[in-house]
């Protein structure tokens, strides 16, 4: 499991959960998955690696933040999709919530169209992509956060 700054795991057949800051994390390969820590800004971030095609490197992380509202807590995920140049410069960014607000529902129906923008030589990330793509039941372009909820490695080559 990850949090906004802390990655929390156990190890086999212990039972303490263990954690490790992502800043102490350069880079960890786990399954079909690619965590890394980039330099952005001067400032380390961590993400998940989707896709790297062309010097660019589309990477993702979702955040959750409890919200408090008359003694009822609920939870509000925050996703981040950054394309990235070699140098770790940002070339395109999307941000969303889970909320059904008018803003994140037009960032969402946008994400599909940002990866066949900036990856449009990775066949293999496009389709993945397109399965998540929102049928006319969903308004809200709610569909493709389950694809960044799963942030599988997608080889380009």
């Amino acid at each position: 499991a990850a949090t906004a700054k802390k990655i929390h795991y156990k190890l086999p057949n212990v039972d303490k959960e263990q954690k490790l800051k992502f800043k102490d994390l350069a880079t960890a390969n786990f399954g079909d998955y690619r965590f890394k820590t980039f330099t952005i800004d001067k400032k380390s971030k961590a993400f998940y690696i989707l896709s790297e095609a062309n010097g660019k490197t589309l990477v993702t992380i979702k955040t959750s933040k409890v919200i408090s509202r008359g003694g009822f807590e609920s939870v509000l995920d925050f996703y981040e999709l950054v394309v990235l140049d070699a140098n770790s410069n940002v070339v395109g960014n999307i941000t969303f919530s889970s909320n059904n607000s008018e803003k994140s529902s037009n960032e969402r129906a946008g994400v599909i169209t940002f990866i066949q923008t900036h990856f449009p030589d990775c066949p293999k990330l496009l389709e993945k992509a397109k399965l998540f793509e929102s049928n006319p039941s969903d308004t809200n372009h709610r569909m493709i956060m389950t694809f960044l909820d799963v942030p599988v490695y997608v080889n380009c080559l």
